[in-house]
């Protein structure tokens, strides 16, 4: 799967990390901006086995860093204030998530690999678990053609994992 779709939202938590296809981009010096509205479902397809509807709501930013930024980290994505309703339309169950996590991307110089590193309360989308709330610190990485190569892992061993689908069936 490619990173835009597995990774989509912290927007969301990836809206802002794989910001060129999602909604949002941000440019350095700017405060986040408000992205609230729907994510496209094209961005979690077939992840629930009913229909989801994802509405944000609230600000997300990506700080891009020069020249490879500091300790290597390339981009970071912070999202300060930002909710999202999940509901299930076939049942009409609904949550909502405080997603106010931050994204920290790492490029390897010698194979391309992305790294992120990602704090704090985060919605993922991830072709193994689904989309998921994670709260804690965790890492995924993809290779420098868009590929997961590691799903999300619990960096620290505290870390919270909630099955969204199986919250809202």
């Amino acid at each position: 799967m490619k990173r835009a779709i597995v990774v989509a939202i912290s927007v969301i938590l990836a809206l802002t990390m794989a910001a060129p296809t999602v909604l949002a981009r941000s440019v350095n010096g700017v405060a986040p901006g408000d992205i609230s509205g729907p994510v496209p479902p094209e961005f979690f397809p077939g992840t629930c086995d009913f229909p989801l509807q994802l509405e944000l709501s609230g600000k997300a930013k990506t700080i891009v860093l020069p020249d490879g930024g500091v300790v290597g980290v390339t981009s970071i994505g912070t999202s300060p204030g930002l909710d999202v309703t999940a509901t299930n339309l076939e049942n009409g169950e609904q949550a909502r998530f405080s997603i106010t996590g931050t994204f920290f991307e790492t490029t390897n110089p010698e194979n391309g690999d992305v790294t992120t590193v990602i704090t704090g309360r985060n919605l993922l989308f991830d072709p193994d678990a689904g989309i998921v709330l994670l709260s804690g610190n965790f890492s995924f990485v993809f290779d420098k053609k868009g590929n997961l190569i590691q799903s999300f892992e619990d960096t620290d061993g505290n870390g919270q994992v909630i099955d969204v689908c199986e919250l809202l069936s």
